[in-house]
């Protein structure tokens, strides 16, 4: 008997359905079991090395607190498993990124504009030029980050170290003509509104989206077609401007090369990558991302110290600010060749020139923004500090006291402007705002000697 269309075509939904089932179980089932004790921090073996800080001095913290690790009651546990079980289930079903370059495809040739996402943070629009971006969809009132930032100039000016704000560009520009109709973005209204706390209170600033618009360039060659940050060659653009004001205001001695794009070689890496926001829509939707390596060609030397994860990397400009194993292979969903530059955010990292150990000590706090101008901008110190408040849990003034900068600078891309967690200058602040500003010497902690 010769089965119908019908019989056979159950047999082959039942199968597929029980492939799936299964797929999706083994994606499901934890890779390795639970433990009860302490959590302490993640180091990945391929990137870490034996270190320490070059000086000889324990930082006052950063050596990572454990952090415990209790089992969780049974409906507890039940419920975060049905609460990460959609999650789950979308990864283990499209584990190629097959579904997602398909939907993403269906976007594109529906003419798409506005592709939502779960998490509206992460709905990706697609400009008139055809390139991408998230946004800053909430009007808010920053006002309150902008005299946080003030307060911390006021209690560093107290330690006669001078605050300079640099305001980062974002991938739209103000007023921007590209998004389409009736699609708002507030990011640079927050960094209009910062700036302006700080210019009525004197505090220093730099605004690199002005420095951007004055090259006359098209503002969509400064960003990534796929990704919400910038280009090398904008961040060295932006290094330029930087150096003049380290130079003209703060004393600096920067030689010509160290700005100069003829002293750097520059390889293309092209259709390389998928950056935050392709990864949300597929390659299908808008294209892939280019990727420039800069090398200096004059001598380098320096190490880069990243204590937190026991990581010290030293060789010339390439070997220890660039990572070239974060581009050794084309990966669009799982790589980030953008961490080329500087390895990526980590909360505390310290970079020593070698050959110019004399010029100042930089502290930056930063966001992901400086990634790129970060081996740039320590060509010009003797040591260059970097800080992202997202991830460092210790005292920042008592790592201002500790490692005494001849200037702090902080950079913050127009987003980030909205962010709490990077105005959090005084963590263990209360209702006496002075005392966190400034606690009396007798209960400040005791700081490691040389």
């Amino acid at each position: 008997m010769v089965p119908s269309h019908s019989s056979t075509g159950a047999v082959l939904f039942l199968c597929a359905m029980a492939a799936g089932a299964i797929l999706l179980l083994t994606g499901l089932t934890p890779t390795s079991p639970a433990r009860e004790g302490v959590r302490l921090p993640q180091r990945n073996p391929s990137y870490v090395t034996q270190a320490g800080l070059r000086d000889g001095r324990k930082s006052p913290g950063q050596g990572g607190e454990a952090v415990p690790v209790t089992s969780e009651p049974p409906f507890q546990r039940l419920q975060d498993f049905l609460g990460a079980a959609e999650t789950s289930a979308n990864r283990a079903l499209d584990k190629g990124h097959l579904f997602i370059q398909l939907y993403g495809g269906l976007q594109s040739l529906s003419d798409r504009t506005v592709v939502e996402d779960v998490d509206p943070q992460y709905s990706v629009v697609k400009l008139t030029n055809g390139t991408i971006t998230f946004l800053n969809a909430e009007p808010q009132d920053v006002t309150g980050h902008g005299r946080a930032v003030v307060r911390l100039a006021e209690a560093l000016e107290k330690r006669e170290v001078p605050l300079l704000y640099v305001q980062a560009p974002q991938k739209l520009q103000e007023d921007d003509s590209r998004l389409p109709v009736g699609v708002t973005d507030y990011g640079n209204e927050y960094a209009d509104q910062l700036l302006g706390v700080l210019e009525e209170h004197g505090v220093a600033t730099l605004d690199l989206r002005q420095v951007l618009a004055d090259t006359g360039r098209d503002w969509s060659s400064f960003f990534f077609r796929t990704y919400h940050h910038w280009t090398p060659e904008a961040a060295f653009t932006a290094h330029q401007a930087l150096a003049e004001v380290l130079e003209a205001d703060y004393g600096f001695t920067i030689p010509l090369e160290n700005t100069d794009p003829d002293a750097f070689s520059r390889t293309r890496l092209s259709d390389w990558f998928l950056g935050s926001q392709g990864k949300r829509v597929g390659s299908l939707y808008a294209g892939v991302d280019d990727i420039e390596i800069w090398r200096p060609h004059f001598a380098t030397s320096f190490t880069y110290s990243i204590p937190i994860y026991d990581m010290e990397r030293t060789g010339p400009f390439d070997e220890s600010l660039l990572f070239p194993e974060r581009i050794e292979e084309k990966d669009f969903f799982n790589g980030n060749p953008y961490t080329l530059y500087a390895g990526g955010d980590y909360p505390m990292a310290r970079i020593y020139n070698l050959l110019e150990p004399d010029l100042p000590r930089v502290m930056l706090l930063r966001d992901s923004y400086a990634c790129v101008l970060t081996p740039f901008l320590a060509l010009d110190c003797g040591e260059l500090i970097t800080i992202d408040l997202r991830y460092f849990n210790d005292d920042l003034l008592t790592y201002v006291d500790w490692l005494e900068p001849d200037l702090v600078i902080v950079m913050y891309t127009a987003g980030s402007a909205a962010l709490d967690e990077l105005f959090d200058f005084f963590p263990s602040d209360t209702a006496l705002p002075q005392y966190a500003l400034d606690p009396p010497a007798a209960e400040k902690p005791a700081l490691d000697e040389p």
